[in-house]
């Protein structure tokens, strides 16, 4: 049984990812505790003011997602009162963006936050998703939730700065998403390009502003900007996407950086470079292993993930370490192309049979959330290795991304390690 968020997830972590922006939950207390402590742990930042400042209603002594803390009188007689109350306090603490977030249950009861905004004067600077995104795919509504902050804010592209990119598809959900963030945009910079923004990945709402004025927008994930891409599109900004799916594991990741050299006319050499020089370290080390490193090949592996994940990391292990995909399972709100990728894959390599299959410990290798990878490896033994969702990172001093030559060497890491140890 794998532990995914949902689409309620989805649309808080995708406001939190704005640096100056702050989301108000109304809903109960319960449902604010994973939201508040997971996006500290994954986007730590000092709050405006002191600690004193924080320990009133709705606030409670923590900084972040404030709650409107619902009961059950509230739930018999409607909560509008308490959003009234709580925008003021939060504005207080001057966010450049206010988002009213229901909880599942929050949103049967129907409370008036358009009246609650204009009321409080804050028009200008606060939105609200009313619906219940708690049954929708998690990527849908991070991807979402960012389209509906940009029409809010509704930026003109009066003008295109030359040589400009922003980086589509990174999250907050991402393992080590900022060291990943970081080396995405060094590769891109050594072209000669500039990275204007990040959207959904530690983007100010200025920089969100600034980012209709890039000339290309360049998806890493594209499950993780759904939506978003549109919305640039009709602004004029063409789309870059990778033929080979997240620039994850070398092969991937030099197909996303001529993908982006080709749209800007851009020389690829310094980046891919740098991928080749990773590529021959490996190749050092596997020969200095030997018996170790052949031990790699034809072992099992399963994997989960948005399908541009799963498909580039199966395609990578297969080709470069000969290892056979038991099962390979792609999560609610998967890209068709990209589902379609995979399975044409694996059927053209016989193994058909791998696709659809979730994640089982009888795998040597499985690939996955870091909460079911983890459990897998304690109760089977298996290599678990975490690639997104719940695996932050959070105690990591060495960068351990997912994406990237980082992200690739993470993953090699843990692997012979592993393997070693058996």
């Amino acid at each position: 049984m794998r532990t995914l968020p949902d689409g309620f997830n989805g649309a808080v972590m995708a406001v939190e990812s704005i640096d100056d922006a702050a989301v108000f939950l109304h809903g109960p207390g319960g449902c604010r505790i994973r939201h508040m402590v997971h996006s500290t742990a994954v986007y730590p930042r000092l709050a405006p003011g002191s600690p004193e400042d924080y320990y009133g209603l709705y606030y409670y002594g923590y900084p972040r997602v404030p709650a409107s803390y619902l009961d059950e009188y509230d739930f018999i007689n409607g909560a509008f009162y308490k959003v009234s109350e709580a925008l003021p306090l939060v504005a207080a603490k001057e966010p450049s963006l206010i988002v009213i977030i229901n909880s599942p249950g929050a949103a049967l009861i129907g409370d008036n936050h358009e009246k609650a905004i204009r009321d409080s004067g804050l028009g200008d600077r606060a939105i609200y998703m009313d619906e219940s995104l708690v049954s929708m795919p998690m990527t849908e509504c991070y991807g979402q939730m960012l389209r509906a902050v940009m029409e809010h804010l509704s930026p003109e592209r009066s003008e295109v700065v030359p040589g400009t990119v922003n980086l589509l598809g990174l999250s907050l959900l991402d393992r080590d998403w900022a060291a990943g963030k970081e080396e995405l945009c060094e590769l891109v910079e050594s072209m000669g390009l500039k990275v204007l923004s990040p959207p959904g990945a530690g983007a100010s709402v200025d920089d969100l502003k600034r980012s209709v004025r890039a000339e290309f927008n360049a998806v890493v994930c594209p499950e993780m900007c759904a939506g978003l891409v549109g919305y640039y599109e009709s602004l004029g900004a063409p789309t870059i996407r990778s033929g080979a799916g997240a620039p994850i594991g070398f092969d991937a990741i030099k197909a996303w950086i001529q993908a982006i050299a080709d749209a800007t006319g851009r020389d690829p050499a310094p980046a891919l470079d740098r991928v080749r020089r990773a590529e021959r370290r490996i190749y050092d080390k596997f020969m200095g292993m030997k018996y170790n490193a052949l031990r790699i090949k034809g072992t099992s592996f399963s994997i989960a993930g948005a399908a541009s994940v799963a498909r580039a990391l199966t395609e990578w292990l297969y080709r470069y370490l000969a290892m056979i995909p038991a099962a390979v399972a792609v999560d609610p709100g998967s890209d068709e192309s990209e589902t379609e990728s995979l399975r044409r894959f694996l059927d053209e390599n016989d193994l058909s049979d791998a696709f659809g299959r979730e994640p089982s410990g009888t795998s040597d290798v499985v690939l996955c959330e870091g909460v079911t990878a983890m459990v897998m490896a304690e109760a089977s033994g298996c290599i678990g290795i975490p690639i997104g969702n719940s695996g932050s990172g959070m105690d990591d001093v060495i960068p351990r991304p997912a994406y990237g030559i980082q992200g690739t060497l993470y993953i090699l890491d843990e692997i012979v390690h592993g393997i070693r140890g058996t």
